[in-house]
């Protein structure tokens, strides 16, 4: 089964993203990346669903190969851009999305919009739109002898969020969160919703980062259960094991998630 790269237009200004495509079958699957990411993010994962269904991964805007736009950019900007991309692609739908992180935010926000577009959500350890503003505080204390990640890390999730010119993407979170928060529910579109157990491997050893990483870990799967009720059809997923990236880390896990997706959804036809 090969892959089948395509450029695809999606605005009337000529601006294009690039698609990749594999597999055969229905409903399709369309995997949605984390902020600053690109589609090779997703190449275990995509190389294994492949074998189940069809399949499709692509650059935002201002990623890999896709054509720049404007910034700053909202997840109002990416859902229209993704919206364009599956009708112009010609994907069948309704699909199923698997959004990791931020991309988890963006397939919440076009499940809410375009319902009768999905099949069914799989978000991979999503962001929260209230997270930054909910976990930042946590982060303030400066911890013995703290990494230089753990540093930067703290700086982004207490100040930089705010600044759409701190991230690669130029995505605007102040605007983006405020989009998502208009999500009432989903109704009966069927989640599942994988909570990674490692917060920060940047946290270094000792007491004090231990209680830290245990404040933000129930802070964070508190905030997934929040999710979780937004839709009649969903249940969670704790990967105990694995950090934040799990489809680096675990893809096995997520394509497990996706073939018991694809079950929910034959089951619902």
């Amino acid at each position: 089964m090969h892959s089948v790269e395509e450029s695809i237009q999606v605005d009337s200004t000529g601006r294009r993203l690039v698609l990749t495509r594999a597999g055969t079958g229905t409903p399709a699957v369309v995997l949605e990346t984390g902020l600053g990411a690109d589609a090779g993010e997703w190449e275990a994962v995509f190389q294994q669903v492949k074998r189940l269904t069809s399949v499709y991964c692509y650059d935002r805007a201002n990623r890999g190969r896709s054509d720049p736009a404007p910034r700053p950019r909202s997840a109002q900007d990416l859902v229209d851009d993704l919206h364009a991309l599956l009708v112009n692609a010609a994907i069948p739908r309704p699909v199923v999305f698997v959004g990791h992180s931020l991309g988890g935010l963006v397939v919440r926000l076009y499940a809410h919009q375009h319902p009768h577009d999905i099949a069914g959500l799989v978000l991979v350890d999503p962001m929260h739109e209230d997270q930054f503003e909910r976990m930042g505080p946590l982060l303030r204390p400066t911890l013995p002898d703290e990494p230089e990640a753990l540093t930067w890390l703290r700086t982004f999730w207490t100040v930089d969020w705010r600044d759409p010119t701190k991230n690669a993407e130029g995505v605007d979170l102040l605007a983006s969160q405020s989009q998502t928060q208009s999500i009432d529910s989903l109704g009966n579109i069927p989640m599942l919703v994988l909570t990674s157990g490692v917060f920060m491997r940047e946290l270094p050893p000792g007491p004090a980062a231990q209680r830290l990483e245990a404040q933000l870990q129930a802070l964070r799967q508190e905030m997934h259960r929040e999710m979780m009720r937004q839709s009649s059809k969903a249940s969670q997923i704790l990967v105990e094991t694995s950090g934040h990236f799990i489809q680096r880390e675990q893809p096995e896990v997520i394509v497990a998630a996706v073939r018991q997706m694809l079950e929910i959804v034959q089951n619902r036809l």
